[in-house]
């Protein structure tokens, strides 16, 4: 057989020697050079032909992707058409370039670790493709898997044991006893609350460049220590290897990205709040642990740590490394133990605050302790989410396949932002099902040690029974299920593995609650029924994140304007937010924001006069018509000549300070486009106040877009008639869907109870004594585009030498 020879480009046609050339035509570009091979009156070439073939859904998304590649200002198709290149230039071989000007790196293109510029190194990922590290990674992990772990609470700095110590079971084999752990009591609890109070003057004076340099020193800790951290991740949480080296990732991102914003955004005016507690989950007891700890820490706030009792062995590991990189043990303390122990420290009357990361029913106990006191601490809480996908007619259903498996059943769905709800639209739900089906066989449930699993156990025994109740009484309900099944080595008597299973319901109306596990809910929907699926989504209180699937631009629009959601993705997964490139956080029944990895998170753990924004890539844009409405009311209202000044100030600032329709643009991959914008709420409550301060709270809020409410006994409630639309009058404000309190007056503890008692999501209450800052009205929305799905980055072809 004839020597045959692959080839897309014309110099290496004319120089090899081969009798066959294989080469490439993708639509026109190849054409020209056939014609100059074939035949004897050209080289006399036999050509063999490799062309895409198939049908224009399955091609389009190839096609552009080379035309774009092809259209990039250094190619060579599209420099042979530029007559101002020579051919000399055009033929050059890359050898020779870089042989004469060396190997140096593209300004427009960043080293991984370089990704979000010089201020900011990268977390350190794994190469799981590659066989030497894979090797080295197994021999650490094993060595440090010999080690006899114990974890104990650690106040001022000494390992407290107290009572017996309890074991630490692997989920996957609850023959492999991970460790041990001792669990604190209320005394214990109520002793480091004290130890954490008494040294915060000390740490809140420690300048912020000192605090950032120990957040750095940690971050470099975890990185050395990622191979028992991933061993702990895998055997005490259940952890894919994938999901452990994330989750070392995040941590590390966490003190990167806040040790930044200590130094470079919080207001100089800003002060710390006080000793903060910090409650975190076990379904990342790494990086929320790590990101809600120094988040206080950077903002100068002492911490009382409390992680979840399922993993307190990688929370001790964890502290034991902050404490080593200079984290004074005065600073931090930490606390292990079960709900009664964090009752008992938020319930404390010493702390400045708490940051709880959990389910919405101990969000609200813990709202309820704090509103009990006459002061104002600090409460941010990131809950749960009835997460859901809209997936119309125009998207790729193999890019939606890959997606809904990651958002679905990745960490076994244990993840707040994991996709519990699809709703595919019917033109084209039997083949995108059958698709997704067919994948989740070919899933690996087993132990998560194992490189080739996908799918780990769920936590416990508890979780476990919970799942299979709520898949019980489903498989009585569903219109059809599909479940996966689990490796041959799994024993089900000594783990705790939860299927993965796809119900199709009959409506959404079947799912009552949030469920935390490999289950999701299908539904299909007529293309007229879109907006009626949007409103069921809506009516369920969540907003943490959602998910859209269309190549129609004007859809993705519509369904963003008008999804309650904190995070948005839009042709992509929804779970997998990378610390200030995706900041994450809910509102409603989800949390309280801000968002982590935000830029305002650490101004929320501090007392400043007002908040500082981010740079903005789109300013904020008054509205202008309810500002002229406010105008002309000055002149109604009872101001005397400083009054009126002072209300035209107000009308100024209001129109400067609004982030209505504001937008940033974050750094992050190519391939996405990230970006935060921000969402007014529907109704905030002014209370108390002179005329002049609520006249001026009232001002920020319309130029934002937001209903003031106030109660009859309100100096402007006499003026609803000039103030219609823009001012209601209510003697329950809490009754009519307010998200916010501005207390131009303290509210004393008997009225935020009964705040904190409503149903519904929790009622924020700024105190407002010197004004309301309208930044901590808005919501934040982040929203994550997959620009690839168009077929590539445009943005790379202006991209020169």
């Amino acid at each position: 057989m004839p020597p045959t020879t692959p080839t897309l480009w014309a110099q290496s046609t004319k120089w090899v020697k081969a009798k066959i050339l294989n080469t490439n035509a993708c639509t026109v570009w190849g054409e020209t050079l056939y014609d100059q091979v074939v035949g004897p009156q050209n080289l006399g070439r036999r050509v063999r032909v490799y062309a895409p073939v198939g049908t224009h859904e399955t091609l389009l998304a190839y096609l552009v992707r080379r035309l774009l590649e092809n259209g990039a200002n250094s190619s060579f198709v599209n420099q042979i058409v530029d007559e101002n290149i020579s051919i000399d230039t055009l033929i050059r071989s890359p050898f020779d370039t870089i042989a004469e000007q060396g190997i140096h790196l593209h300004n427009a293109l960043p080293l991984p670790r370089d990704l979000y510029g010089k201020g900011r190194l990268n977390s350190q990922g794994v190469d799981f493709s590659n066989e030497t590290v894979l090797q080295q990674l197994q021999e650490q992990m094993n060595k440090a898997a010999a080690q006899d772990f114990h974890a104990a609470s650690i106040v001022n700095g000494k390992a407290r044991d107290v009572g017996e110590a309890q074991p630490i079971k692997n989920p996957a084999d609850h023959g492999d006893v991970v460790g041990t752990v001792s669990f604190a009591d209320a005394a214990l609890a109520q002793e480091a609350v004290g130890a954490a109070v008494a040294a915060f003057p000390e740490w809140s004076a420690t300048p912020a460049a000192e605090r950032a340099a120990c957040l750095r020193r940690f971050a470099d800790l975890l990185e050395q220590h990622t191979p028992a951290l991933m061993m702990l991740a895998v055997r005490e949480a259940g952890k894919t290897l994938n999901n452990a080296i994330a989750e070392v990732r995040e941590a590390v991102d966490f003190c990167r990205y806040y040790a930044n914003e200590a130094e470079h955004t919080l207001p100089q005016d800003a002060k710390a709040v006080g000793a903060i507690v910090a409650i975190s989950p076990w379904n990342f007891p790494l990086a929320i642990f790590t990101g809600e700890v120094v988040s206080a820490l950077a903002a100068g706030n002492t911490v009382i740590a409390k992680p979840a009792e399922q993993t307190s062995l990688i929370a001790g590991y964890a502290v034991s490394l902050m404490h080593e990189a200079g984290i004074p043990t005065s600073a931090l303390q930490l606390v292990l133990g079960a709900g009664d122990v964090g009752a008992a420290l938020t319930n404390d009357a010493r702390i400045g605050g708490v940051i709880f990361t959990g389910s919405t029913e101990v969000a609200r106990l813990i709202n309820k302790a704090l509103a009990k006191r006459n002061d104002n601490p600090v409460l941010i809480a990131e809950t749960g989410g009835q997460n859901a996908m809209i997936v119309d007619s125009t998207a790729l259903a193999e890019q939606v396949c890959a997606d809904v498996l990651n958002s679905a059943f990745d960490s076994a769905g244990q993840r707040c932002s994991a996709l519990r709800i699809l709703c595919v639209q019917e033109d084209v739900a039997d083949r995108m099902l059958d698709m997704i089906k067919g994948a989740m066989d070919e899933l690996v449930v087993g132990k998560p040690i194992q490189l080739t699993t996908d799918v780990g156990p769920v936590i416990d025994a508890e979780a476990q029974q919970n799942l299979l109740n709520h898949i019980n009484k489903m498989k009585g309900v569903a219109k059809s299920y599909h479940e996966v099944k689990t490796a041959a080595d799994v024993d089900s008597e000594k783990s705790t593995f939860v299927r993965p299973i796809l119900f199709e319901l009959n409506n959404l109306n079947e799912l009552q609650r949030e469920v935390f596990g490999p289950v999701l809910h299908v539904v299909r929907y007529r293309a007229d029924e879109l907006d009626s699926v949007i409103d069921q989504i809506n009516s369920k209180g969540y907003a943490l994140t959602h998910g859209v699937h269309s190549r129609i631009e004007g859809t993705v629009r519509h369904i963003r304007s008008r999804i309650e959601a904190g995070n948005v993705y839009v042709n992509r997964n929804i779970v997998g937010a990378v610390v200030g490139v995706q900041p994450f956080g809910g509102h409603g029944l989800s949390g309280t924001g801000p968002k982590a990895g935000g830029s305002f998170y650490l101004q929320k753990l501090t007392r400043a006069g007002e908040w500082v924004a981010p740079t903005l890539s789109q300013i904020g844009q008054a509205d202008e018509a309810a500002l002229k409405r406010l105008e002309a009311l000055v002149h109604k209202l009872p101001f005397n000549a400083e009054e009126k000044k002072a209300a035209a100030a107000a009308l100024g600032h209001a129109r400067i300070r609004t982030l209505r329709r504001a937008e940033t643009v974050l750094t992050g991959p190519t391939g996405e486009r990230n970006s935060i914008s921000w969402h007014a709420p529907k109704r905030v409550w002014i209370h108390g106040g002179s005329t002049v301060q609520a006249f001026a709270a009232l001002t920020e809020l319309a130029a934002s877009g937001v209903q003031a409410v106030v109660e009859p006994d309100s100096p402007l409630a006499s003026y609803t008639a000039d103030l219609e639309g823009l001012l209601l009058v209510n003697g329950k404000p809490e009754t009519v869907g307010i998200s916010h309190v501005a207390a131009l007056s303290p509210l004393d503890s008997a009225r935020k109870q009964e705040l904190a008692a409503h149903d519904g999501a929790l009622i924020r209450v700024l105190p407002s004594e010197n004004g309301l800052d309208i930044l901590q009205v808005f919501e934040e929305i982040s929203c994550s585009v997959n620009t690839t799905a168009a077929g590539g980055n445009a943005s790379l072809m202006a991209v020169a030498d």
